[in-house]
């Protein structure tokens, strides 16, 4: 289990969960699309709470930790901004030809893709984003 991980809702912090992810996870037997699809859920996911969390400020906390075992790697993200349900934002439509398709929505979509189970719930005046990621599917 890695210690959990404190950034601040800028978008430089980026480099910070990268290098958390690499460090927890070198140690597990992930495929390389396995570890691709769980940098890239995770990075999703904390851009969207580093844009749109806390609207106008900075420097507002974004917290992440991972645990893990053989099974599986579960990710949880938590910060105190407005409530955001990314497991409620509609799909979507990418049959749309691309310059059809509206703006948005494409970041909670591809996080749900790659993950095997996301959930969302507000506790208190925290936003909680469990993702979790089978090792062996």
């Amino acid at each position: 289990m890695a210690e959990p991980l404190h950034i601040k809702n800028d978008i430089n912090q980026l480099t910070k969960v990268n290098e958390y992810l690499q460090q927890a996870v070198w140690e597990l037997a992930l495929s390389a699309s396995a570890r691709m699809s769980l940098k890239l859920a995770v990075e999703e996911a904390v851009v969207n709470a580093i844009l749109y969390a806390y609207p106008g400020e900075t420097e507002k906390d974004i917290f992440v930790r991972l645990e893990y075992n053989e099974e599986k790697i579960t990710v949880v993200m938590t910060d105190y901004g407005r409530p955001f349900d990314l497991t409620a934002s509609k799909d979507p439509d990418i049959s749309l030809p691309l310059e059809e398709r509206p703006i948005g929505g494409l970041g909670a979509f591809l996080v749900k893709q790659l993950m095997t189970e996301v959930s969302y719930r507000r506790v208190g005046n925290r936003n909680v984003l469990t993702m979790v990621k089978l090792i062996h599917p």
